[in-house]
C-alpha cells in the first residue's frame, strides 16, 4: 500500500510538472528567436497555431549560405496577431523580400510553419493600422 502511495505522489508531482511547464513555457519563449524557443513552442500543446501579420520594411539581419549550397536570408520581424498584439518572430526566406509588402506568417508559438505574401485587403484593418504605425 506504501509503494501505490509513492507512485500516486510521484506521478501527481511529475503531472504538475508537466502541466506547470506547459502554461508557463509560452511566456518564456514569447519573442525569443533561438532553435530551443521554437521547438519548445511546436511541441507545448498549450501553444496555439495563429496567422500573424507583417508588412516588409527590413533588409535581413543575416545572409548565408543554405545546406544545398543556396544563398538564404534569415528575417526578424515585429508582427500583429488579430487582436493587434505585437510579437517578434524569426525566419529564413531564400530570396530577398521586397520592401512594401504584407506577409501572412502561420506560426506556433515562435515557430514559423509559413509566410505568404497578401494583398493589402487580406490583412485585418486594426493590423494595417499597428503596421503603419510601427
Amino acid at each position: 500500500m506504501k509503494i501505490l502511495g509513492k507512485l500516486v505522489t510521484t506521478m501527481a508531482v511529475l503531472g504538475g510538472i508537466l502541466i506547470g511547464g506547459a502554461v508557463v513555457l509560452p511566456s518564456l519563449t514569447k519573442n525569443r528567436s533561438s532553435e530551443i524557443a521554437m521547438a519548445i513552442d511546436n511541441v507545448n500543446p498549450l501553444v496555439t497555431t495563429e496567422t500573424v501579420y507583417t508588412a516588409t520594411s527590413v533588409q535581413p539581419v543575416r545572409e548565408f549560405t543554405g545546406g544545398a549550397g543556396e544563398k538564404e536570408y534569415e528575417y526578424r520581424l515585429v508582427t500583429y496577431n488579430a487582436k493587434g498584439q505585437a510579437r517578434t518572430v524569426t525566419f529564413d526566406a531564400q530570396w530577398r523580400l521586397k520592401r512594401g509588402k504584407y506577409l501572412a506568417i502561420r506560426t506556433k508559438g515562435q515557430n514559423v510553419e509559413s509566410w505568404q505574401a497578401v494583398a493589402r485587403e487580406h490583412v485585418p484593418s486594426g493590423v494595417r493600422q499597428n503596421i503603419l504605425m510601427a
